[in-house]
């Protein structure tokens, strides 16, 4: 039965990422598959770049899918089971960049290069990415699928961009945030991000990771409709405690805290085996000590699916667990897996459709 017209569409929005990198050929190639999913029929797409990378990503691929370029945002207008693409190339744009030597980059949108770090492709993922924060923080979309952006280029707009997910929450002023990977039968978080490894033990404490536990405990039962997840966490050290005092000081006494509160967590395991585990179906998401440590198993065994969730935001946000490969950019040789997960996952989160287990 088809959807009317009248019925508000759940609204994604898309980030160009790099123009330079594998972004938008992912992007395109992820839509001509999600656009034969059920789920597209009450969704609105919207793209938030330049038409024309687009269409030569999809002459390059041999693909065609139907879009409308949109000059300016008007939610009200869209409709489910439609592509849009919010045109930054319909001005000529300037920026100004922070940094020992203050300047104003003065960038035509049209103008990129392909395969290299440089301030005309850092412009328009930074553009995209700034209109697209806006956009969520306004609650003008539901959702927001990021594409891989260079951060060494992104730097260039911003000395102090570290990341996707540390931009958005500051945008959006979330102070309790976690980031979050779906690798199907394996969900991890992180209790640390960004950091240097020398300074992680320093980090955990037991106020981050209680604050860690109970936030994706809460993202499980609302967005992914688990009735009581079962969470692991990791020790930091090997073996356990066996080799340090982190675990004993600050690790059990945040599960332990948590487990007084009602959530099901369990821990510290050791590292080395509590992924094993958990891919068996024993826990539904394990929250490592650091970035390496969680991502290390996920990426061996999701590399190609994987998604990145930000939890705790006011919005859906996910991304693919790759980055921009410079080396294979504009030569159509690409794996849109990751990004088609990333826009079908945000889709489900924001309809909590997922199945619920009693």
């Amino acid at each position: 039965m088809p959807i009317s017209p009248s019925v508000k569409p759940f609204v994604i929005a898309v980030t160009l990422g790099d123009p330079g990198g594998i972004g938008p050929e992912v992007t395109v190639k992820a839509l001509a598959r999600f656009i034969r999913d059920p789920e597209f029929r009450k969704t609105s797409v919207v793209l938030i770049g330049i038409p024309g990378i687009y269409r030569k990503c999809l002459e390059k691929a041999r693909l065609k899918i139907s879009f409308e370029v949109l000059s300016f945002f008007e939610p009200e207008h869209l409709r489910p089971s439609r592509i849009y693409i919010l045109d930054l190339s319909s001005a000529f744009y300037s920026i100004f960049v922070r940094g020992p030597q203050k300047r104003i980059i003065r960038v035509f949108p049209n103008s990129y290069e392909n395969g290299v770090v440089s301030e005309k492709n850092a412009f328009l993922a930074y553009a995209s990415l700034q209109i697209a924060a806006h956009l969520a923080c306004c609650r003008k979309v539901g959702g927001l699928v990021t594409a891989p952006i260079n951060k060494e280029a992104m730097r260039l707009m911003d000395p102090a961009f570290v990341g996707h997910t540390e931009y958005l929450a500051q945008i959006s002023g979330t102070r309790s945030y976690a980031m979050l990977f779906d690798g199907g039968n394996l969900k991890v978080a992180l209790a640390t991000i960004h950091v240097p490894l020398e300074r992680v033990s320093r980090l955990i404490t037991r106020e981050k990771v209680s604050e860690k536990i109970e936030l994706c405990y809460e993202f499980l039962k609302t967005r992914y409709g688990i009735a009581r997840p079962r969470i692991a966490v990791c020790a930091l050290n090997p073996h356990g405690k066996e080799f340090g005092k982190t675990e004993e000081a600050e690790i059990e006494p945040a599960i332990l805290k948590m487990q007084r509160k009602g959530i099901e967590v369990s821990g510290p395991y050791p590292g080395d085996t509590v992924f094993r585990d958990a891919v068996r179906g024993k826990y539904d998401l394990v929250i490592a000590m650091y970035h390496d440590q969680g991502l290390a198993p996920l990426k061996t065994i999701a590399f190609e699916k994987a998604v990145n969730i930000t939890a705790g935001l006011p919005f859906i946000r996910t991304s693919p667990d790759h980055g921009t490969a410079f080396d294979i950019a504009g030569r159509n040789k690409a794996d849109a897996q990751s990004m088609y997960h990333s826009i079908a996952l945000a889709v489900q989160l924001l309809s909590r459709k997922t199945r619920t287990r009693s």
